[in-house]
């Protein structure tokens, strides 16, 4: 398997994913006080990325906690260590995290017996979600929460009113994860999969936003259709032309007062072992 990133993983895509989740950050928040993360001792941060996540972890548990962050990408968890240190010299405190390079379907730590476990926007691109999810199974103490943000609904992508070319660019990014093993709506399968490997699930809801142009929000969509979109070119998924009709799509929509953005729906879940 390839340890590239679908989306990439440079220096813009670490721009993209810090703008994502600070704008995400408050969704987050809720549903880890839906959960038990706080009264954790030992957490999996799974496809952890850049590691926004794992320090936001540190920071609402508050107490000692041991986390392991586990991720394909050496730079993103390099970029771990440097965030971890740099909060640790900002707080003259020292944090016990470590960072493992794995795909999470092979995952095979040293340590098991962790509390909790969470992922956001990671099993829509994992190629086998069942041995992920039974490796997951496996590192977790019994009655051990499975925390998961995954997309549900992503076809529900759209731009309105009158979009000619966003349903072309949603089935373009559908096809370019599908052809990689991924899965857009992955969190469509995940409560059975969940209850098929020995959890119980006790939470779940969706997310659907909105996003008008002036909104926070819209900077969401318009960061990653500008990093996404010339890859998908490159990948001949899209066309030139396509992209920049939907471009003038975009832009128009920014000037008017009745257009808004449709957001790929979310489901959030909490599951426990069984």
């Amino acid at each position: 398997m390839s340890t590239d990133y679908v989306l990439g993983n440079d220096q813009e895509e670490l721009s993209r994913l810090k703008l994502q989740h600070d704008l995400w950050r408050d969704e987050l928040i809720k549903l880890w006080n839906l959960s038990k993360i706080k009264q954790s001792n030992k957490v999996l941060d799974l496809g952890c990325g850049p590691g926004f996540t794992s320090l936001d972890i540190l920071k609402y548990i508050q107490h000692d906690v041991q986390l392991t962050s586990v991720d394909i990408s050496e730079n993103f968890l390099n970029y771990v260590n440097f965030q971890v240190e740099s909060l640790s010299k900002a707080n003259s405190a020292k944090y016990n995290v470590t960072t493992k390079k794995s795909f999470i379907e092979e995952l095979d730590l040293e340590e098991k017996n962790f509390d909790t476990a969470f992922c956001r926007w990671l099993m829509i691109f994992v190629q086998d979600p069942k041995k992920a999810i039974e490796r997951i199974h496996l590192h977790l103490v019994p009655k051990g929460q499975f925390i998961i943000q995954e997309y549900v609904s992503y076809d529900s992508m759209d731009l309105v009113p009158n979009s000619k070319l966003m349903k072309t660019v949603v089935e373009a990014i559908f096809k370019s994860w599908k052809d990689q093993g991924g899965d857009p709506n992955r969190g469509k399968s995940l409560p059975w999969l969940l209850e098929k490997s020995g959890f119980k699930v006790t939470h779940i809801e969706p997310i659907a936003k909105f996003a008008r142009p002036e909104d926070p929000l819209w900077q969401w969509p318009d960061t990653f259709f500008k990093s996404f979109l010339p890859r998908l070119q490159k990948m001949n998924y899209l066309s030139e032309q396509q992209i920049k009709d939907f471009f003038v799509e975009w832009e128009s929509a920014k000037n008017d007062k009745g257009a808004f953005f449709i957001a790929p729906t979310v489901i959030n879940i909490i599951a426990e072992k069984v």
